[in-house]
């Protein structure tokens, strides 16, 4: 005969003796199931042998093991049943310890189940949870030993903790013990991201001192957002090319584009890993694309250049920002490069004859107008007294580069070099609500044919 010990069991003359465990109120009424045994044959029989409490218990033919009289005289006396099981091949004998105690005395939470708990996340460990009042288990503590209150599931990456709230000096710890009816508070271990776990249920035992008497109770614990991430672009860098524009041919023959105003150009988009919504914005205004602030789509507002034999080219750049209070901004933002395409010699040339044809052969090219960031410097009104000073010298990418103020400025004028000189003497009063002086520059690299523009601000 082979017989199978679980874990706990003991072996006592050849029989395997196994160990329950079980805790009952004493006013529960006759017939109480207490325990089932499960066995796994069907030749299979129980019987319950005499310890002194066949009057108060019984075990069925299948197994079950239930009360039969009034257990009040029990309370607070150990109680140990043993049941033995028989097999045509085994034999195997079940000891249940039971603890009968007085249900007046046993642990018990106020509630089953609280909610409507909240805590921010990135709050710091140790943050209490609102919403939550202090946790108590009254009854328990026989002997004048402790309760112990122990988180024991749903806490995820133990992400919150148990703490004293009868003295907030207290160490946070996941069990905390205690000797009277303070209870305990809950609050958080670690900064709780949102993004990762939105809401917690946490059940919270309580226990008395000889770990035999147990309470529960569950927690729900929502995690309030907070504005704690940029919107993020889905590409870093768009290239759209606008090429099917209708074209008009003149009189000698020149075709010219004919681009249609606030056509759509494209789209950008970006989202939020907090949820919010996202508008976008252009990082520098410019006088050819406008960008629609809800969708992020891009419209052509001014005319593009018309070379012919040429391929033009600009970049503008585009943030992103959530609309919350306080709002974030796209830390990477978007760079966006537009390629309008330019008139085919084919077409451009189809009123010529065959020597005019050859004559004026453009190979094509392609230039770039890119905008370079803006430009933010600091000065003092003192620094605008000297007509003709120079304030600022702009920086070169390139050797060949000269720049050119785009329009023009009645304070400051900008040499081919990227000198800014003094145009008139600075007067705070007369520079406007925002005390700036704002102006384009145009750079053209001499070398390669290509420009740009950025814009200054004093």
């Amino acid at each position: 005969m082979v017989t199978f010990l679980s874990p706990g069991d003991v072996l006592a003359g050849g029989i395997a003796i196994r160990r329950s465990i079980a805790v009952i109120p004493h006013d529960i009424y006759p017939g109480y199931s207490i325990k089932k045994f499960e066995g796994g044959q069907q030749l299979m029989n129980y019987r319950l042998l005499e310890t002194g409490f066949s009057e108060f218990f019984t075990v069925l033919e299948d197994g079950l093991v239930m009360t039969t009289s009034d257990l009040s005289p029990l309370v607070n006396q150990p109680v140990n049943l043993v049941v033995v099981e028989e097999t045509p091949n085994s034999t195997a004998t079940h000891t249940l310890q039971l603890y009968v105690l007085d249900r007046r005395d046993m642990l018990a939470f106020h509630k089953e189940l609280y909610e409507g708990g909240e805590v921010p996340e990135n709050s710091a460990a140790g943050t209490k949870v609102d919403g939550i009042p202090q946790l108590v288990a009254t009854g328990g503590g026989v002997g004048g030993l402790p309760v112990r209150y122990a988180i024991v599931a749903g806490n995820e990456d133990g992400a919150f903790a148990l703490q004293e709230s009868a003295d907030g000096d207290n160490e946070t710890l996941g069990i905390t013990a205690k000797t009277d009816l303070d209870g305990v508070r809950l609050v958080t271990a670690r900064p709780l991201d949102r993004e990762a776990t939105a809401s917690y249920t946490l059940t919270v035992q309580a226990a008395d001192g000889r770990g035999i008497d147990k309470a529960f109770t569950k927690v729900k614990v929502t995690v309030l957002d907070e504005n704690d991430n940029s919107p993020v672009f889905s590409k870093h860098v768009y290239r759209f090319t606008l090429g099917d524009v209708k074209k008009s041919v003149g009189d000698n023959g020149t075709v010219t584009n004919i681009w249609k105003r606030f056509s759509a150009v494209g789209t950008v988009s970006a989202t939020d890993a907090d949820g919010d919504r996202v508008a976008y914005r252009l990082a520098v205004p410019s006088n050819l694309v406008v960008i629609v602030p809800q969708t992020g789509d891009l419209l052509l507002a001014g005319e593009p250049p018309n070379a012919l034999g040429e391929d033009v080219e600009y970049e503008i750049t585009v943030e992103a920002h959530d609309l919350r209070t306080p709002s974030r901004t796209s830390e990477v933002p978007a760079q966006v490069w537009l390629q309008f395409n330019s008139v085919q010699e084919e077409d451009s040339l189809q009123h010529l004859d065959k020597e005019q044809h050859q004559a004026h052969r453009i190979s094509k090219r392609r230039v770039t107008r890119a905008v370079r960031p803006t430009k933010k410097i600091d000065f003092t009104e003192a620094d605008g007294e000297t007509e003709g000073r120079i304030v600022f010298q702009l920086e070169k990418e390139t050797e060949r580069e000269t720049f050119k103020i785009r329009d023009e400025n009645p304070w400051v004028t900008v040499e081919p070099n990227g000198a800014v000189r003094v145009k008139k003497k600075w007067d705070y009063e007369e520079l406007g609500p925002e005390k700036t002086i704002d102006f384009w520059v145009s750079i053209t690299n001499a070398g390669l044919g290509t420009g740009g523009e950025y814009l200054e601000t004093f």
